[in-house]
């Protein structure tokens, strides 16, 4: 391969890894009036601004979408109970009391689901499990 082939490549894989982590933070920044619930996909334009969005119809009824201050009182709740990690995955839940769910990755890759009730108190909180 010639340096600029080489050089054209590099630069198309780079582009390509940005605008997947472009897309991915647009998925996860939307305000209020564009909070989506469960998998979602999200298309962005060439300026990775978000153009569009549609919910996938997995057959379950999550309910109304979470707010910003909703998700983060939640993911908050959940981590000061695991203690160490990140928060991932922030859902609406409707099970046994529960009114949310959230997914603490730990430091070592597993994961920990922790079950809130309303008022944002943990009622439980599973094993840590690998994907």
């Amino acid at each position: 391969m010639d340096r600029k082939t080489l050089w054209i490549t590099s630069l198309a894989a780079a582009a390509a890894t940005l605008g997947g982590a472009s897309a991915a933070v647009a998925g996860s920044t939307l305000g209020d009036s564009q909070s989506l619930a469960g998998p979602s996909t999200v298309a962005p334009n060439s300026s990775f601004h978000v153009v569009s969005t549609e919910q996938d119809d997995d057959g379950s009824d999550s309910g109304a979408p979470l707010s910003a201050e909703e998700r983060d009182k939640a993911g908050q709740a959940a981590l000061a109970k695991v203690g160490q990690g990140q928060v991932g995955e922030v859902e609406r839940e409707n099970e046994a009391g529960s009114a949310y769910e959230v997914g603490i990755i730990l430091p070592d890759g597993s994961e920990v689901d922790v079950e809130l009730g309303a008022d944002f108190q943990v009622l439980r909180t599973g094993a840590p499990e690998r994907d």
